[in-house]
């Protein structure tokens, strides 16, 4: 069990660890809080997240894109991405092609994947850590020369 249900001297003591509200996805969509998406639209998904705020917690898992690209986009182009993309060689699992990628912060507000290079398929989790920053974390599996899913 966690700690911090355990430790009678955490705020979270007694509760139930928070969890998501699962929703599956076949169409273009915006994201909300508290939610996770399953996403199985395969001509590419545009998913537009909400106004960032401290704490939002948003999952997105995307099958296969097998045309166009999946996408996620901050709401607003001043409200950046921070964190990684562990990108994953599915073709042929190429050690050279496991790379991590990061944004850069200064202008990466999208993040997406085109079907190879930038991914095929992914587990995105974003936490909103201010009103302009969402923290990124994502798995996500390419094909041949992995490039970064940032933009």
């Amino acid at each position: 069990m966690r700690s911090d249900v355990l430790n009678s001297s955490s705020n979270d003591y007694g509760k139930l660890p928070q969890a998501y509200k699962y929703s599956a996805k076949t169409a273009n969509f915006s994201a909300v809080d508290g939610h996770a998406y399953l996403v199985t639209k395969v001509d590419g998904c545009a998913v537009t997240l909400p106004s960032c705020e401290a704490g939002i917690k948003i999952k997105i898992i995307f099958g296969a894109v097998t045309s166009n690209t999946h996408s996620i986009t901050a709401a607003a182009t001043d409200e950046l991405l921070s964190g990684y993309a562990l990108m994953l060689d599915s073709a042929d699992g190429t050690v050279a092609q496991h790379k991590v990628f990061a944004p850069d912060e200064s202008d990466d507000d999208a993040f997406s994947m085109n079907g190879t290079t930038t991914g095929v398929s992914a587990e995105v989790e974003l936490l909103g850590r201010s009103d302009k920053k969402w923290q990124i974390e994502a798995r996500v599996y390419a094909s041949g020369a992995v490039a970064t899913p940032f933009a």
